[in-house]
């Protein structure tokens, strides 16, 4: 059975907004790998609901590695530094990887209205982009470089190119709008 639009939009902005939750929450109460982990079940739940779940695991894979790379110059330079565990091996952690991944989920769903609308997809990213991170470093998820100001600002000008990129990519894999299953279909 197929879920309605409306339904499937909800679930999916649902099974984002919680699993960003998990990832900031994680890494700003001192879990980041938990958080971590329980993100990247809700984003497995959304392959499991979606129809197209090769293409969306495409797109998830593909904006992880996109996300990471953008993090990692962004880190390296000193806009931001993530919080982590101190166990954990790699240069970012398990939380940054998921989030990215968890944000391309929205792509043919809650974000599908951006699908050929890169100007407004810019627009979306220049604002929302910023106010996420910003949003999460004030729930210590990681911290602010020595000039917020430039943080904001380069923040700003990379969502407002990743972005489109991303919802270019999205029409590109699939330029069908999802919906999620529900059950068994016959």
């Amino acid at each position: 059975m197929l879920l309605s639009p409306l339904a499937t939009k909800i679930l999916n902005i649902t099974l984002y907004q919680v699993g960003w939750f998990c990832c900031v929450l994680g890494a700003g109460w001192g879990s980041p790998v938990a958080g971590g982990l329980l993100a990247l079940l809700l984003a497995g739940a959304h392959l499991v609901l979606a129809q197209e779940w090769k293409k969306e695991a495409l797109l998830m894979l593909s904006a992880c590695l996109l996300g990471v790379a953008v993090d990692s110059i962004q880190q390296a330079v000193g806009l931001f530094t993530f919080t982590s565990h101190p166990d954990w091996p790699l240069w970012l952690p398990l939380w940054v990887f998921v989030i990215w991944a968890q944000f391309a989920t929205l792509f043919h769903y809650a974000l599908y209205w951006m699908s050929g609308r890169y100007l407004l997809a810019a627009i979306f990213g220049l604002f929302g982009g910023p106010l996420a991170y910003w949003a999460g470093i004030r729930m210590g998820a990681a911290y602010f470089g020595p000039d917020p100001l430039v943080t904001i600002v380069c923040l700003a000008m990379v969502w407002a190119t990743v972005t489109p990129i991303l919802c270019r990519l999205s029409v590109y894999l699939d330029d069908q709008e999802g919906v999620y299953r529900w059950g068994h279909s016959k």
